[in-house]
């Protein structure tokens, strides 16, 4: 019944975040899945099922109404069924919907309230929101709209959990915020220990960020950052923004040592410029 909408979710999804799985039969993997709009019957079927609380019946037209109706009202109606039936994946997507004034009335707080749910049911994209809009910016662009008052505590203990959860975005994230002493106390080795947790799990920004941190004052070693760099360097998806930063790391890993050996064979041997005098 569910077939025809089963899929469509994942490119709603886009727009918001990665890894969201809703339920299973509501949203699948397969890429072989062919898209088609479900028959009055069934649309039908799942309004019935929706009303007698089936929050699989109430997602899927959530889908249906967002992405073939393009109707936004009907799909925040059972989204608001969803909420109610308590389901994690609907309080994120209404509580960002009313946060940002997307495609229905911008209510912040009560945006908010529904995020901060959602992040106690253990909601990764939940938290995510919650820290990037609470986290005070550490500069201004033209283009920045302040949505919640700041709280960097808050923002940090929101990404903090998320990292505990294992979501490698987060752990970059708790260990910026331990190199900047934002939020929290500066620790240097907390810092560099998310961002290899991080890197254990693959996330290519962190192997970006490793290879940075190894060069810099913080974390000088040439040995790890030539390690990192050539991570990414060999990555096959890894962005031109990536390698470009990679290289540099590179090069003041391969570099920076050679100056500093010769600089020290040029203490312990100063040239003798007295006999260069006339």
């Amino acid at each position: 019944m569910l077939r025809g909408v089963g899929k469509i979710w994942c490119a709603f999804l886009l727009g918001w975040g990665q890894n969201l799985s809703i339920q299973t039969g509501v949203v699948g993997r397969d890429p072989r899945f062919i898209l088609q709009k479900p028959s009055p019957a069934q649309v039908d079927s799942l309004r019935r099922a929706a009303r007698s609380g089936s929050p699989s019946a109430q997602m899927a037209l959530v889908e249906y109404f967002q992405l073939m109706e393009l109707k936004p009202d009907s799909a925040r109606l059972y989204l608001q069924m969803a909420v109610k039936a308590g389901l994690p994946e609907a309080k994120y997507l209404l509580g960002l919907m009313y946060l940002r004034g997307v495609e229905g009335p911008k209510r912040p707080q009560e945006g908010r309230r529904l995020l901060e749910e959602a992040a106690a049911q253990n909601h990764i994209l939940a938290m995510r929101v919650l820290y990037e809009a609470l986290e005070p910016p550490d500069s201004l662009s033209p283009l920045y709209v302040k949505v919640l008052p700041h709280d960097a505590k808050q923002a940090f203990r929101y990404a903090l959990k998320a990292a505990q959860l294992g979501d490698p975005p987060s752990m970059v994230k708790v260990a910026g915020y331990f190199a900047k002493g934002k939020g929290t106390a500066s620790n240097d080795s907390l810092a560099e220990f998310w961002l290899l947790s991080a890197a254990e799990k693959g996330y290519l920004p962190a192997y970006t960020l490793l290879a940075e941190w190894y060069v810099s004052s913080k974390g000088w070693n040439p040995e790890k950052a030539r390690f990192w760099a050539q991570k990414v360097l060999s990555h096959e998806y890894a962005p031109a923004e990536d390698q470009v930063r990679a290289r540099i790391a590179l090069y003041y890993a391969e570099t920076f040592p050679n100056w500093i050996t010769w600089f020290r064979q040029w203490l312990a041997s100063p040239p003798n410029l007295s006999q260069n005098r006339p």
